[in-house]
């Protein structure tokens, strides 16, 4: 977990050096390219990350060995209750994200977030006014980088197993659905268009509408609050 967050963190910075100077739409398109770049390569180079057959037996954490675990809590094979790998992942997973909210809450506290916010609302008038302004939105891009790969690396240790496929550009689309659904800059806004963007779908899989189930709808919805909100 720590060579990923590292690794995303330095991606980030890479990544944000020459594109950062970018705004809007020139900036997005920059970043979702790249994340398609990588996904093609990651399918491509077959001696590195074994294409589309994926990774497997990603390592986890290895702990509560017992006899009746003999592989711990964290092993997709533990479905003994009330610690089932389920439960398991959800209270890391829970605590990661308390964790992650309150480092985001007290950087906004302070200068770095008050200049972020002065960017937010006009990079211009705040670049005017003295404020560094790549120098903050870099800080922000290898911010959200680092956590990405912290959630990477979670998503990555629970399932045992990844492929290219799993990080398409739809799924870059749905992260950003959830941030345009929550609002900009509203921590718990975001974390509930996260939440609706993940269960309605699958809340409304026995619900039909022309052949199909609500659920197989969700991009067409989820597009529509994208032209909404644009």
């Amino acid at each position: 977990l720590p060579l990923a967050v590292a690794a995303a963190a330095v991606a980030g910075l890479l990544l944000g050096t020459p594109t950062l100077r970018l705004r809007g739409d020139y900036l997005a398109i920059v970043t979702l390219g790249f994340g398609e770049i990588v996904r093609l390569l990651a399918e491509n180079l077959a001696g590195l990350t074994n294409g589309s057959l994926g990774l497997r037996e990603v390592a986890y954490p290895f702990l509560g060995v017992s006899a009746q675990r003999p592989d711990g809590y964290f092993s997709a094979g533990n479905v003994i209750g009330p610690i089932d790998a389920g439960v398991a992942w959800f209270w890391v997973g829970l605590v990661l994200i308390v964790l992650a909210l309150l480092m985001v809450r007290n950087l906004e506290r302070s200068r770095v977030g008050r200049s972020w916010i002065a960017i937010r609302e006009d990079e211009d008038v705040a670049e005017i006014m003295g404020v560094p302004t790549f120098r903050f939105k870099l800080w922000a891009f290898v911010i959200g980088a680092t956590i990405g790969g912290l959630s990477g690396a979670l998503y990555a240790g629970q399932v045992q197993f990844v492929n290219p496929n799993n990080f398409d550009i739809m799924s870059s689309m749905l992260f950003l659905c959830s941030v345009v659904i929550g609002g900009r800059g509203n921590k718990l806004g975001i974390i509930i268009g996260a939440f609706l963007v993940v269960y309605l779908p699958n809340r409304f899989m026995s619900f039909e509408l022309g052949g199909k189930t609500l659920g197989d709808y969700k991009y067409l919805f989820f597009g529509i609050a994208l032209l909404a909100y644009d």
